[in-house]
């Protein structure tokens, strides 16, 4: 937009990487959006993250044709607390829920509005040891930290408090939708202005090298032998997968690898969720009152997860008797199924899709028939596993949300080399999708 040369280089033969889509029997599926954050409402006017995003694109806000949530739910154990578009509804249940919690809770938004979350320098503070300070309840604690921690934790069993902040008030204070065509309603208008903008982009381009003199990126080594000069590079591919790239190798501080990766299954079936008595769009669970968020020792964890059903976002979006999605996801070990033989990988797979489904429906529903009446429904099914993510967007670990140590300001140790999206610190789409233009603005346009 600025007269910059841009290109753009990408390994796999779709844009989107860990927030793409694909089809599949006529089917279409998004990989990653399970809601868009940061619902603009008339509380949250121009300082919506989301519109400045659109602003700053030149993506009219009313073309993503959003739909907001009927609410959703954080259930552990026996207890659950309810949320929607509507921050006052939330304080409502936490006091209706916790009542002896309420003035330290209404600290504790306090402590989080002082923070200064979204600066560069922002401290990595535990959240986990915040609010046990914070809060008397421990439950509470433990409640509000699985939405964020599923939604853009790289640390097990907890998640560094700028990003707690950013996602509290993302998911809670202002809420969640979802685009009528999903990930696609952002993708095409964005792949429209490259088109328009004159950007050259190179798909299944594979960067095999970061050429470098030891201060500044010198040139990029391509799969197919191509070699680029340029003034500067922004990588989005991951921390720890730049500095694998970097020719010669070395770095003052080598990043720290991310471990925490997911199972999603997807159950495509006849009817609505309302049919079934389902009307959250999203679930987060637990089964107990302490909540378990690490890469677990086996092929994967059930004992927490989150159930998404796309079609319970706006009011009647599908036609009665449409198809519509239940996606259940679980953190899953990469080793475990990077090691498994494609013939026992696809058995596994298969037989944790039943268990998974099993015991979501556990959440969903009181009656222990519905698990059969469920099955005659189904018409598709499909699973992605940590080694689906490593295939498709090369992570290490197959890791989801990257490093547990971000870099907010983007910088590498080369002065012309910038990192951008999740290790970058802002999570999201909305979030790394501004850390983005943040990078682009402050670091080539007006650098210094």
């Amino acid at each position: 937009m600025f007269g910059k040369s841009v290109v753009l280089l990408e390994r796999h033969s779709v844009v989107g990487g860990l927030n793409s889509f694909y089809s599949q029997k006529g089917i279409k599926f998004d990989v990653g959006l399970h809601a868009l954050t940061n619902y603009p409402s008339e509380k949250s006017g121009k300082s919506s993250p989301l519109l400045k995003l659109c602003r700053q694109l030149r993506i009219p806000i009313d073309s993503l044709k959003l739909h907001p949530q009927s609410h959703s739910r954080i259930t552990f154990g026996t207890e659950s607390l309810l949320f929607d578009n509507d921050f006052d509804f939330f304080l409502s249940q936490v006091e209706e829920k916790f009542p002896a919690e309420k003035d330290r809770f209404l600290s504790l938004l306090s402590q989080m509005e002082e923070f200064p979350a979204y600066s560069v320098d922002a401290k990595e503070l535990s959240t986990r040891e915040i609010l046990r300070e914070a809060i008397r309840e421990p439950l509470l604690g433990e409640m509000l930290l699985c939405p964020t921690c599923y939604y853009g934790s790289a640390r097990p069993n907890d998640i560094d408090f700028p990003t707690f902040v950013m996602l509290f008030d993302a998911i809670f204070r202002q809420g969640l939708s979802r685009p009528e065509r999903g990930i696609r309603a952002i993708l095409d208008p964005i792949t429209r202005k490259l088109r328009e903008l004159g950007v050259k982009r190179k798909m299944k381009c594979q960067v095999e090298a970061i050429v470098n003199n030891g201060s500044k990126a010198s040139e990029l080594k391509l799969g197919n032998g191509e070699r680029l000069s340029a003034d500067f590079v922004i990588s989005t591919c991951g921390a720890v997968e730049t500095q694998s790239l970097l020719k010669p190798t070395g770095s003052p501080e080598p990043p720290t690898e991310g471990r925490f990766s997911i199972m999603e299954s997807i159950f495509v079936y006849e009817g609505q969720p309302g049919d079934l008595g389902w009307d959250e769009t999203t679930l987060f669970f637990n089964d107990s009152e302490t909540f378990h968020f690490d890469e677990p020792k086996g092929a994967l964890d059930v004992r927490s997860g989150v159930i998404c059903l796309p079609e319970n976002y706006g009011p009647d979006v599908h036609a009665q008797g449409a198809r519509s999605k239940l996606r259940i996801t679980h953190p899953a070990n990469f080793g475990h199924w990077a090691g498994l033989p494609q013939k026992d990988y696809e058995k596994e797979k298969a037989s944790w899709e039943e268990r998974v489904l099993a015991n979501g429906l556990r959440y969903l529903s009181k009656e222990e028939s519905q698990l059969e009446d469920f099955h005659a429904k189904i018409i598709l099914r499909d699973t992605f596993t940590p080694r689906t993510i490593k295939k498709y967007t090369d992570h290490r670990n197959g890791a989801l949300y990257g490093s547990p140590v971000k870099r907010r300001d983007g910088s590498t140790h080369l002065e012309n080399l910038f990192l951008a999206g999740t290790d970058q610190g802002y999570v999201g789409i909305v979030g790394a999708m501004l850390g983005g233009i943040a990078i682009a603005n402050n670091r080539i346009l007006r650098p210094g």
